[in-house]
């Protein structure tokens, strides 16, 4: 079994968590061993997988499996690295980063980059340490980050969706992530259309009596990793990005960004961007989630009716995590929080000068960089 080891890379170390975790919905520890397993049974062999070559794409230097709550030490036992199975992988490094221009100008910029995957700065106790960020990509407050991004007064239209495609707006978190898209939206002409969900508390058969009913305006204030908001706000021609698959077949795929063309109460109507299908129309209906961990972030069980989209002006690291745009902004003003979202934030784009980032005012010039030294292959 070999394992690619690249910059610019996504991973499969999400595989492997560390030893039982209480909720099921979080991957177990032993997944990539049970598919060992089973392909053994399967193929009656006592070979590494039956006998079968398993390629596994992956990247230690960008973030690792998300654990909620989960220590240091956790989320490091979560990597691939630490399964029964790395002894048996082949690691084989790939050096050229693709995703780059090849320019002198570029060739600079990709051994910054490894500076910032690897951690040069960074305390090996501590993980996380400070690093520079070059001078000519710091913007000076929010508006000035959005107008670099997008350049807000050019526009009395949305513009073609192309111009979506080739930018993002990145941030840590999610909260942030919501307000400053609803922010944007504002910016950009037309009316804004609000697009209510359908919240409802899941009750136990036979548990109805003792049962507390929540009021539906607490069911629309909670808000969770991978759900849309209660109130879904949009405008003809914003872009959004799908939280859910949908229609892997026609590229309705979580992850897939799309600029809408058309809305109505029950259906939405986009445009695909990038990929296979790039430029085709597709349906997004109003579809029921569940939010992924019950009993982590609330303490009812909710029902969620909502179109599965968020709008893409601005996203987390983590989702951007597999993109590639030709310009991205990144506000800092909130520090990355965890191993390899620096590197992932600015191993997006194609060139350094198509990069702009906003910085706390007490650090106008450094920001905070999380490696752990101990997952790196190098």
């Amino acid at each position: 079994m070999k394992l690619p080891c690249s910059t610019g890379a996504y991973h499969l170390s999400s595989l492997t968590p560390p030893p039982p975790p209480s909720d099921l919905n979080v991957f177990s520890s032993y997944v990539l061993e049970t598919v060992d397993r089973s392909l053994r049974d399967i193929r009656s062999s006592d070979s590494l997988f039956g006998g079968i070559t398993v390629v596994l794409g992956g990247d230690f230097q960008q973030t690792l499996p998300v654990l909620v709550h989960g220590t240091r030490e956790d989320t490091v036992l979560a990597t691939v690295q630490r399964s029964q199975l790395w002894m048996n992988i082949s690691v084989l490094h790939l050096t050229v980063n693709m995703r780059l221009n090849h320019d002198p100008l570029s060739e600079q910029f990709a051994h910054w980059l490894l500076d910032v995957g690897r951690g040069t700065t960074v305390d090996a106790n501590t993980g996380s340490g400070c690093i520079s960020i070059p001078h000519n990509m710091i913007c000076t407050d929010r508006d000035d980050l959005i107008r670099s991004l997008y350049g807000m007064s050019q526009h009395t239209s949305f513009p073609a969706p192309e111009y979506f495609y080739s930018r993002v707006l990145l941030m840590p978190l999610n909260d942030d992530v919501r307000k400053l898209n609803a922010h944007i939206l504002r910016l950009f002409p037309g009316d804004v259309r609000t697009f209510p969900s359908a919240d409802t508390q899941v009750i136990e058969r036979g548990a109805e009596h003792s049962a507390n009913v929540v009021p539906v305006e607490f069911l629309n204030s909670l808000n969770a990793s991978g759900l849309p908001i209660a109130n879904l706000e949009l405008k003809q021609g914003c872009p959004i990005i799908l939280l859910r698959n949908l229609d892997n077949k026609h590229g309705l795929c979580n992850g897939t960004r799309a600029t809408i063309t058309h809305m109505s109460n029950r259906v939405l109507q986009v445009r695909l961007l990038g990929g296979d299908h790039n430029g085709d129309i597709a349906f997004i209906p109003r579809i029921t989630l569940l939010p992924s961990i019950h009993g982590v972030q609330f303490t009812v069980h909710l029902k969620h009716r909502q179109f599965p989209v968020q709008l893409a002006f601005a996203m987390t690291i983590n989702q951007s995590q597999g993109q590639s745009v030709q310009h991205i902004a990144v506000d800092l003003r909130t520090p990355a929080f965890a191993h390899g979202q620096l590197y992932v934030a600015f191993s997006r784009v194609t060139a350094s000068n198509n990069i702009k980032v906003l910085l706390p005012s007490d650090t106008p010039t450094q920001t905070t960089n999380i490696v752990y030294p101990e997952i790196l292959l190098c």
